[in-house]
């Protein structure tokens, strides 16, 4: 049970980026900004609950605040291409949509190893 209480946290504050619609404001398109942060932290929460088991907490923290930083940077370079392009470049409108559900999978497990180390901690 212990293991899935960071989860637990970390799955409450997805939720609460998804309905305030945070990708959006960031620069997700309007059409599918919920849906790719839904679609990302039920993996990330998943593979973040998995490593926890292996895992020390603050390497994991570490590698996936990394991950997210590298992920929300991928979907802001296909943002700004596939609109350059007037809608032209498929390869930047993937790297868009697919480098999102990345930043919220890496956002879902960097949340979960936060709490984990945090409750480690003490």
């Amino acid at each position: 049970m212990r293991h899935l209480l960071p989860a637990l946290i970390a799955a409450i504050l997805m939720a609460l980026f998804i309905a305030l619609d945070t990708g959006r404001s960031l620069g997700a398109h309007p059409w599918w900004s919920q849906k790719t942060l839904l679609i990302g932290a039920l993996i990330g929460l998943f593979l973040a609950t998995l490593a926890g088991l292996k895992l020390r907490p603050m390497p994991l923290t570490v590698a996936t605040m990394l991950g997210t930083i590298l992920a929300f940077a991928t979907a802001k370079y296909g943002q700004t291409q596939f609109a350059a392009s007037y809608a032209e470049d498929q390869l930047a409108g993937q790297l868009w949509y697919l480098g999102w559900m990345a930043t919220g999978a890496l956002t879902a497990a960097w949340l979960t190893s936060v709490v984990q180390w945090l409750l480690n901690r003490e």
